[in-house]
């Protein structure tokens, strides 16, 4: 009797131990995929360190994989501790992650996908064309958040693509993603902009240009369609130029919550996009710039 007692003893012991393994496990498991909660809009999402290798890798594997850049993003990106540093996530296991944080917290993990998609998923070529025949190209550093003052003091919310040769109207600026022109003319900042809403819905903003090319507002246009010329035109009123040196604001705005358009770092996809680049033959262009006239 007593050694039947012991063997029920050890048996519930045994199926209290596995329980309470399987409790701590799945308590370990759940920490691990949670999200924080709007982090969309935090400045982890707005800022994040991105290594460039790490996208272009994350861009193999979608296509390897046929699922989109931003799904590898979102799950590395959470797994990396709101960073993209290494890839922890490949085709082989990105369904399992992704079920993971959709069940543990649905909301917040679509909010991110998709603000993830409007950024990277339309994404084809670096925003200036290099010239076959010149040695010229650009430089630019990590800028974002930058004090800016005109007009008051205010966060510069993109990356300045400064020219190596300081000559307004020399480098042609083209589309980087399929879109359509949402917003075209002056503003007092930003010169000669235009802005292109992304088939995925990020808005991709280019500014101080010298001139446009034969785009209206409302006109689709596909990535590398030429937009105009870098310029140094704005900090006042229409046709205002010369303020600074000749360079490409570039911008990239998403929509949430709380915000029609917020502002995301550039930088670190700049790098990646220097892996995409067009190239143009200047002089042609130039020649052609003289029959393009500004638009309002």
């Amino acid at each position: 009797m007593s050694m039947k007692i012991n063997k029920i003893n050890i048996v519930v012991l045994v199926i209290v131990f596995a329980i309470g393994n399987v409790l701590v496990y799945n308590k370990i498991i759940s920490k691990s995929f949670t999200i924080e909660k709007n982090i969309v809009e935090s400045n982890k999402f707005r800022n994040p360190y991105i290594n460039e290798k790490v996208l272009k890798e994350l861009k193999e594997n979608s296509l390897n994989s046929n699922r989109d850049f931003s799904e590898f993003i979102t799950a590395n990106y959470l797994l990396n501790d709101y960073s993209l540093r290494k890839t922890k996530v490949d085709g082989n296991n990105i369904k399992r992650i992704r079920k993971q944080f959709v069940f543990n917290n649905k909301e917040e993990y679509y909010k991110l996908l998709k603000a993830f998609s409007a950024i990277y998923d339309d994404l084809k070529y670096f925003p200036v064309a290099k010239g076959r025949n010149t040695n010229y190209w650009v430089g630019y550093e990590n800028g974002f958040g930058e004090s800016r003052n005109f007009m008051g003091k205010y966060k510069h919310e993109g990356c300045d693509i400064m020219a190596e040769n300081n000559v307004s109207g020399f480098y042609p600026i083209i589309s980087s993603t399929d879109g359509i022109v949402e917003n075209i003319g002056w503003l007092p900042k930003g010169g000669y902009r235009v802005g292109i809403r992304s088939d995925n819905g990020g808005y991709f903003y280019y500014a101080h240009l010298s001139c446009y090319s034969n785009i209206k507002k409302g006109a689709v246009v596909k990535a590398g369609t030429l937009l105009g010329y870098m310029g140094n035109t704005g900090y006042g009123s229409i046709g205002t130029e010369g303020k600074f040196d000749v360079h490409l604001h570039f911008g990239i705005y998403i929509k949430t919550d709380n915000y029609e358009e917020l502002s995301v770092n550039p930088y670190y996809i700049l790098k990646y996009l220097e892996n995409c680049i067009l190239y143009a033959n200047y002089w042609k262009e130039m020649s052609q710039r003289l029959k393009i006239k500004y638009m309002p």
